[in-house]
């Protein structure tokens, strides 16, 4: 094949790849070997494989995911809403870009005269 070819030929049997991947045929390798003789693809199975997981596997995979995110964020969100944490570490936020970086007079009663 040339190149090219093989992730036209996946395209353009997309619907029928993700109508037996949504019922049950999870599996890449059954899969192709049943396109391969229902739909007579061309392709070798490495081909396949690379379009079949860019397609079906990691798309899966992210929405569960996603899902799974959402629902413990929530949780979270509930359980600490309306509790007090205490002993939590301070978060400050350090300017690198002031002017006065260091200060010698900073917090202290000096007269100008006093300093040499």
């Amino acid at each position: 094949m040339k190149k090219g070819e093989a992730k036209i030929e996946f395209f353009s049997n997309l619907n029928y790849l993700k109508q037996e991947f949504e019922s049950g045929l999870v599996v890449s390798k059954f899969l192709y070997k049943k396109a391969k003789t229902n739909k007579n693809l061309k392709m070798s199975y490495k081909q396949f494989n690379k379009y079949f997981n860019d397609t079906f596997k990691n798309t899966h995979n992210q929405s569960k995911t996603a899902l799974k995110s959402k629902s413990y964020l929530k949780e979270y969100r509930s359980s600490t809403k309306d509790k007090k944490i205490e002993n939590e570490p301070l978060k400050l936020k350090i300017q690198t870009n002031s002017k006065n970086v260091f200060n010698a007079k900073f917090g202290k009663e000096f007269k100008d005269e006093d300093i040499l």
